[in-house]
């Protein structure tokens, strides 16, 4: 065969596959983290609905309650960079199916666990066995998501999916299982841990930790993909470990320190709260705990669209960044505040509807930052910084415990307002744009 023959094959070939269309298995996956960060929640909340009736058949007081709350995101806060790590050396397909595995058999520890030390080692493992979901679900968006659409998919997967399964657990404890179907709560942790493991499964056989590992997904699709990246030589990441770089990676971790203490009062308090203060039953309970979280699940899907539309808008990403994610939080202790000047309990959950919107608008803002600053690097830097706010989380399980048990119920609102208003003063000065990673 000739020269000109055989450029002339290959030029076809290429041309050939030019026309190919981009397969679309990247929103297979998309569905598939969006399942992940739904029952990863589901099943966090979990302990949330059950915490008031351990409190009363196991004679737990509110600041032990406190305790066992932070000892689930002491382990959450201290597994976070491993985790992470794992995910950049083995990929998130075996951390994620691992990770569910586990938690999903650890989570039903609160039914065989009747006094406060066992509880607290199940709680301690729980926390342990949930790390590494999300830094590798951060993975995920990264390797499967071109840059564009990147923080709104990020958006759909941390903040709506995730804040969407932990509205949901309310409802589907306490209202589904308990009321409707007649389950004790113990029962209704055995039907979720059951699901969990069945979703595991599923997980594993079709999820590919990138498009070229992924025999439905063709070249065209990797392409797409990768549309936009900066291409990195070869060899390892390389962290800054500059002045500037680790300033502003302090102040990014105080904004996620005081959001994640702040945000324990959903995760933990909102059934309670319905019950012993505004006197709901179980069903009713159900119905109107997840009210806020659905508040933040709608906002965090909002706050990534927003974001993407002001980083082309203004052309200037830290300013798009700080602005969502500053303004929201300041709405969010307004807000928050607000709540206290009405009494019907229903109320009460509709104002906190809005005070989570505006607060979680800023998830998508968050995730956006990791990946600006992480690069190739996003699953160790995820760890780092997550690592810190499930530490503001620990910190808060004590301190609210402390509050509502001397103070009661509207000193607590206020104290997280306060907290709010401190996150948005951090986020003012963070900057997205300076890399921590080349």
């Amino acid at each position: 065969m000739s020269n000109d023959e055989s450029k002339s094959r290959w030029d076809s070939a290429e041309f050939e596959a030019r026309l190919t269309k981009p397969t679309n298995v990247r929103w297979l996956v998309f569905a598939l983290a969006c399942g992940t960060s739904f029952l990863t929640y589901i099943h966090r909340y979990s302990w949330s609905v059950a915490r008031p009736f351990v409190k009363e058949d196991y004679g737990i007081s509110d600041v032990e309650l406190g305790w066992l709350d932070a000892a689930f995101n002491l382990t959450y806060a201290l597994a976070q960079f491993p985790g992470g790590l794992l995910g950049d050396f083995f990929g998130p397909r075996i951390v994620i199916t691992l990770c569910m595995v586990v938690w999903s058999v650890v989570m039903v520890g609160p039914t065989l666990a009747g006094k406060f030390w066992g509880l607290l080692g199940v709680r301690l493992g729980f926390g342990l066995s949930q790390a590494a979901c999300y830094p590798n679900l951060g993975k995920i968006t990264k390797s499967w998501f071109p840059l564009k659409i990147r923080t709104s998919v990020q958006g759909m997967v941390a903040s709506f999916s995730g804040r969407a399964g932990g509205a949901m657990a309310p409802f589907l404890i306490g209202t589904i299982l308990m009321a409707w179907v007649g389950l004790s709560w113990q029962n209704s942790l055995y039907v979720l841990a059951g699901s969990g493991l069945l979703y595991a499964i599923g997980f594993w056989f079709v999820f590919r930790n990138q498009p070229g590992e992924h025999h439905w997904s063709n070249e065209q699709e990797r392409l797409l993909v990768e549309a936009g990246e900066s291409q990195a030589t070869s060899g390892r990441p390389k962290f800054i470990w500059s002045r500037a770089a680790l300033t502003n990676l302090a102040i990014f971790m105080s904004a996620s320190f005081c959001s994640a203490f702040a945000d324990n009062l959903f995760v933990f308090y909102m059934p309670q709260f319905l019950l012993e203060e505004k006197g709901f039953t179980t069903a009713q309970m159900g119905l109107f705990a997840g009210l806020p979280i659905w508040g933040g699940a709608l906002g965090g899907m909002c706050g990534g669209v927003l974001n993407d539309v002001l980083i082309r808008k203004l052309g200037n990403r830290r300013l798009a960044r700080s602005l969502v994610a500053s303004g929201g939080k300041t709405i969010a202790a307004v807000l928050i505040a607000a709540s206290l000047l009405v009494q019907d309990g229903r109320t009460v959950m509709a104002v906190l509807f809005f005070c989570k919107f505006f607060s979680d608008w800023s998830q998508p803002t968050w995730w956006g930052t990791v990946t600006d600053i992480g690069g190739p690097a996003a699953g160790r830097v995820f760890g780092m910084v997550n690592m810190v706010s499930s530490l503001g989380a620990t910190l808060a399980g004590p301190l609210m415990g402390i509050v509502l048990f001397r103070y009661g119920w509207s000193p607590l609102f206020l104290f997280v307002g306060g907290v709010y208003l401190l996150t948005a003063l951090f986020w003012g000065f963070v900057n997205c744009t300076r890399k921590l990673v080349e």
